[in-house]
């Protein structure tokens, strides 16, 4: 007995919402990939705690920044990718791609792994981006405006190894 089905597609993302979880993203894995910089250079302090999962390292660092710093990232990172709205189509495309072979019968391993190569490719620039921009913004910054980045940083991941979780 056949089933009648109508595929309603799903509702598309607001492209200003899109813009802001792709800003977001960038920023974040940005920042959690200085952060395992850093674990992996200098190893965790005090034997006995433990590090913080790398989604909380990124809370961490974020938290760290001021706000004057947050917003300059946020705005330069806007300014330099070129063509947002083209990017942001990319990831839409690519999700929809990734959503298609994850439903389709038979499966295609190698189809879903290339698709995803492709779309990890697309975060990667923007966070290499992100990645700079914290560092130039750190790189400006007065010994002693560093050093207090530092205390937060450290105040937040000693939270985060002593309690499990973000503030």
């Amino acid at each position: 007995m056949g089933k009648t089905e109508t595929s309603t597609p799903p509702p598309r993302m607001k492209a200003w919402l899109r813009g802001v979880l792709l800003a977001s993203l960038a920023l974040n894995l940005a920042v959690a990939g200085v952060v395992a910089g850093m674990i992996w250079r200098h190893g965790v302090p005090d034997e006995g705690r433990h590090a913080p999962r790398s989604d909380r390292v990124t809370v961490a660092y974020i938290r760290a920044l001021s706000p004057e710093d947050k917003r300059a990232i946020r705005d330069e990172m806007r300014a330099q990718l070129p063509g947002r709205d083209a990017l942001r189509e990319r990831m839409q495309d690519s999700f929809d791609t990734v959503l298609d072979s994850l439903r389709a019968d038979p499966f295609d391993r190698d189809a879903l792994a290339r698709q995803m190569e492709a779309q990890f490719s697309i975060g990667a620039d923007t966070r290499r981006l992100a990645r700079a921009l914290m560092l130039d913004r750190l790189e400006a910054m007065s010994t002693a405006d560093r050093r207090a980045f530092a205390d937060r940083v450290e105040q937040e991941l000693e939270a985060m190894s002593h309690h499990g979780k973000s503030r």
